[in-house]
């Protein structure tokens, strides 16, 4: 055989093995993850006949609000690395400003208990957050959903009017334009990440529940461990 021909068949296979070398055992891993686990984001009609896809994603964790605090702005900035993964979704109501984005991370234990304890970080560093001016009012404040999967972090953030009771959502006042309720959710070396958003009090805290159950429920029918 042509020796120039060996090494040209030399140089097209080695960038090919070079690649599969550096691919560590984590990120292979994730990719071979990825592909079941899309099987297991909600779709519309998990939450009802009146929601649809829609084409953006919220990322709460990102709100200006939460680097109110350095120990805040640090926990939201770890945590918000969930919003690498390419298992998402998002789905919105048909005649409301609400919606559902849902992130679904899987990995090694070390990179899902990382975004645990950030998880955890934001709950205690931002839970008590208040910003009020003159034209608005911001708060943080943790949200008990109760416990789903092997463990739970919820955090609930509102923005509206100064004068305006943003505490209670069982009465969502007028003066509420901004809420998003974030929740996290483990379940073995997996983590679920659901973001339901409302802006201008259109917005039922109810919903945040039922569909982090639903894509538990989900995940467990696609993805046991």
């Amino acid at each position: 055989m042509n020796p120039r021909y060996v090494s040209s068949a030399l140089l097209m296979v080695l960038p090919m093995v070079l690649c599969m070398s550096l691919m560590t055992p984590a990120a292979a891993h994730e990719r071979e993850a990825a592909v079941p686990l899309k099987g297991a984001l909600l779709v519309p009609k998990d939450l009802g006949s009146e929601f649809a896809h829609r084409g953006y994603l919220t990322d709460g964790l990102r709100q200006p609000t939460f680097k109110h605090t350095k120990a805040c702005g640090a926990a939201a900035k770890a945590a918000a690395g969930v919003y690498r993964t390419k298992v998402t979704t998002a789905i919105k109501h048909k005649e409301r400003w609400e919606g559902i984005s849902e992130y679904i991370v899987s990995g090694t234990r070390h990179k899902i208990s990382t975004l645990e304890r950030a998880a955890k970080d934001v709950v205690r560093h931002c839970q008590k957050i208040t910003i009020k001016t003159w034209g608005s009012q911001d708060i943080i404040r943790k949200l008990s959903i109760g416990r789903l999967g092997d463990a739970t972090y919820g955090i609930k953030f509102r923005s509206g009017f100064p004068d305006g009771d943003l505490e209670r959502d069982s009465e969502l006042p007028a003066e509420m334009m901004v809420a998003i309720d974030i929740v996290i959710i483990r379940v073995g070396n997996t983590l679920i990440v659901l973001e339901h958003d409302g802006n201008v009090g259109q917005f039922d805290p109810k919903l945040t529940k039922s569909a982090a159950k639903t894509a538990v429920a989900r995940l467990k029918n696609q993805h046991p461990h």
